[in-house]
């Protein structure tokens, strides 16, 4: 099956967002050393655009709701296309994890840096 490449695909979106919780709850379990579910916060999905260097797919005033949205459409796709595996994607986020994490103050922009790794990684595979 062949996805369109529409990052702004609600449908997309949505899958994204499964998607990406549950790897970010991998790796940060496997971080920690014991079992987590945690949520990514839109704002670490748009830090990790911003770190990765994919300003560009982002429609200009788009909130940060928004910047979370294509975010988690472009995760899916990329997992969908093969771009990326879920091993792969929770390897790189707990290898650009620090303890900041823990940290209620700073642990949005550690995740954002560890999803901006992952982002890299897509970035250079799709070409964008």
């Amino acid at each position: 099956m062949e996805y369109p490449r529409d990052f702004g695909d609600r449908g997309l979106a949505k899958f994204g967002d499964s998607l990406l919780n549950f790897v970010f709850s991998l790796a940060l379990s496997e971080y920690l050393g014991k079992p987590t579910g945690e949520r990514v916060p839109n704002a670490s999905l748009s830090m990790a655009l911003e770190f990765s260097g994919l300003r560009h797919i982002v429609p200009p005033r788009t909130d940060k709701h928004g910047k979370g949205d294509i975010a988690e459409a472009l995760f899916a796709y990329a997992w969908l296309e093969g771009a990326i595996t879920i091993e792969e994607a929770a390897g790189i986020i707990k290898e650009n994890l620090n303890d900041d994490v823990r940290h209620f103050a700073r642990k949005k922009e550690a995740i954002g840096k560890a999803l901006g790794a992952v982002f890299s990684t897509i970035k250079e595979r799709l070409e964008l």
